[in-house]
């Protein structure tokens, strides 16, 4: 595949703005970043942030937003968030804030048509520290603008662990969740089931909610449901996690919700798995699982964790039939007998039966790494990349420290008569990359945006990456077909020479320098031909590519510039037609400091190209 790289329009010209260029080969040396970062990422949001999910616009895939669960150390409290992007994971701005209450969580969100976008924000009822639920409220905030300005337009109560999706058939907004703590009376029975409410495309009036009978027969003590997503047809799917006291001890299973397009939807659950899990162990994977749909093909795609003792796994299962019939769970991932643990399963459908896979795998929750690779025909068919490392030993952050006060158990404390050796318990707790709930993929075109948190003692953040399969998949040539191609450095037969343009935007911060290749060898450099990055600095800011093929923004950002060469090659002597490079700058605002020589941009870079003879 080949990919053009062309020069950014500007809608209006800048005036003064000086940029200078410096490219000579170099060893490679890595870019400083933020705590453990592997590889260059774009920063979301500061702060730990337990419960998020990136949602892309289907009409325009640069609009994305990211929802969910925020902490406020400093006021000990959750709220609800939702941060925009208008270029595609790039840039990222604080589209609202729900800080209702001292306790706002269980949040989803979704898009629908004409870039409308939807953020579902429960609000508990704090009482002396306490969140009593069954006094909350649901907010409903709607978009019109692709997720950058938001308006309040109803509200209903508590909706326990929400997940939503809009029908691609009627528009409106289905929103599963927890129904808590029903009781048949007559039958003495208890349990919880799926509950699901029903807004107008406008987010403007509500039906339900709809509880679904026959998951009452499983008295669940606990039903989770998340990943909702809409199919061809219109219906409405998501999974759930639900666990039961048997006879034998506790038992999970996991479904698919399916609800229908009827103005009064009936939906049905169907248990396709029964992940082990050991209550007294807090093995208990109930926001480990995801799904994603191709509606290309009509497939659902399902990946789950599994496993308590010995190796842990990622299973996954998959539906031809939009989710009538599935295949046997086929293990992806397996940690063998290193006594890691695997959390947090992310997977988007990309591109021909291929699908993304996220995930974080560490000895628990607080020490874990995030991991990326790809899928197809039920196994990974990429080595997996790491987006950070992780930690390698306990830490604390001010940002994730959570006080809770329980009060005095016994006797009225208001009595007069009350034991005066009673107590209360004050409870620190540390939350240090820990993670609720976690939806970090999202498709945008052919490639795919991750989403992870991460942290150390100096602070947590939401962290984003674009990745791009070409530059992580193996080549697709097999027996019988193409020859693989030789790549090989190309940088001391090569030159870039000025291509007639180089402007510095300071509205946008944009960096941009046309340039050309030239083949100063004694052989054609044949395509495809590539501009590989060893450094790129600044020393009066920070400096990140934005047009790189690959997706990446620093060291290790590759630019395919094939479609630059007219036919398939450079002849020698010869010097390719014009291409652009775009980099944005984090130059001080108002009067900035003179900026001599190669002050504002460093770049370092190999060339890469095929059909050299290897020395």
């Amino acid at each position: 595949m080949r990919v053009a790289i062309h020069c950014e329009v500007f809608q209006r010209a800048v005036r003064a703005a000086m940029a200078f260029l410096v490219i000579m080969p170099l060893a490679l040396m890595p870019l400083k970043g933020f705590g453990r970062q592997k590889e260059a990422s774009n920063p979301v949001a500061a702060g730990w942030h337990p419960w998020y999910e990136v949602k892309a616009d289907p009409e325009n895939p640069k609009n994305l937003i990211i929802c969910g669960t925020g902490w406020d150390a400093e006021a000990n409290a959750p709220f609800g968030f939702v941060y925009s992007s208008t270029d595609g994971g790039l840039t990222w701005r604080t589209a609202l804030e729900d800080r209702s209450s001292t306790w706002v969580t269980e949040h989803s969100c979704a898009f629908g048509a004409n870039h409308r976008a939807y953020f579902v924000s429960e609000a508990s009822k704090v009482i002396d520290g306490k969140p009593h639920h069954g006094l909350g409220t649901t907010r409903l905030f709607v978009s019109l603008d692709g997720g950058l300005h938001w308006a309040e337009t109803i509200k209903t109560g508590w909706a326990d662990y929400s997940t939503s999706a809009v029908s691609s058939a009627s528009g409106r907004l289905y929103t599963f969740f927890q129904s808590i703590s029903w009781v048949d009376a007559p039958r003495g029975k208890r349990g919880n089931t799926v509950g699901l409410l029903l807004f107008s495309a406008d987010g403007k009036s509500l039906a339900g909610p709809i509880l679904n009978s026959n998951l009452r027969a499983f008295r669940y003590r606990g039903v989770y449901p998340s990943n909702a997503l809409t199919l061809k047809s219109g219906a409405v799917v998501a999974l759930y996690y639900g666990r039961r006291l048997t006879s034998a001890g506790w038992k999970a299973d996991l479904g698919i919700l399916h609800a229908d397009t009827s103005a009064r939807p009936s939906f049905n659950a169907t248990v396709l798995s029964h992940p082990v899990m050991d209550w007294s162990k807090s093995c208990f994977h109930f926001a480990d699982n995801s799904l994603s749909y191709d509606a290309g093909r009509g497939q659902l795609f399902l990946v789950y964790v599994d496993g308590c003792s010995g190796a842990k796994q990622i299973k996954a299962m998959w539906s031809a039939d939009e989710g009538r019939t599935w295949t046997k769970s086929v293990v992806l991932v397996s940690t063998g007998a290193s006594g890691q643990e695997l959390y947090n399963p992310s997977v988007v459908a990309v591109s021909n039966r291929r699908w993304a896979l996220l995930w974080n795998e560490g000895k628990d929750r607080r020490f874990g790494r995030w991991l990326f690779s790809y899928v197809q025909d039920l196994e990974t068919i990429s080595p997996p990349i790491e987006l950070s490392t992780g930690s390698k030993e306990f830490e604390l952050s001010n940002d994730s420290l959570w006080t809770a006060v329980f009060p005095t158990r016994g006797p009225d404390s208001r009595s007069p008569t009350a034991e005066s050796n009673s107590t209360m318990t004050l409870n620190v707790a540390t939350e240090l990359n820990t993670v609720w709930r976690a939806s970090g993929l999202v498709a945008m075109g052919d490639k795919v945006l991750a989403i992870w948190l991460s942290g150390n003692s100096e602070g947590s953040r939401l962290s984003s990456r674009v990745l791009d399969p070409m530059g992580l998949l193996p080549n697709a040539s097999g027996p019988g077909g193409a020859e693989p191609v030789h790549e090989t450095d190309a940088t001391t037969r090569t030159i870039l020479l000025y291509g007639g343009s180089q402007r510095f935007d300071n509205a946008s911060r944009t960096l941009t320098i046309q340039v050309s290749l030239a083949n100063r060898g004694l052989t054609p450099l044949r395509i495809p031909i590539k501009l590989k990055v060893e450094e790129v600095d600044s020393s009066i800011g920070t400096v990140s590519i934005l047009n790189a093929t690959n997706g990446m923004t620093g060291t290790g950002a590759v630019w395919d510039i094939s479609d630059s060469v007219t036919g398939d090659q450079i002849p020698p002597d010869t010097v390719s037609n014009p291409f652009c490079l775009v980099f944005r700058m984090s130059v001080p605002v108002g009067s900035a400091p003179p900026v001599y020589g190669d002050d504002l941009l460093v770049l370092r870079l190999k060339v890469i190209a095929s059909g050299i003879p290897v020395s």
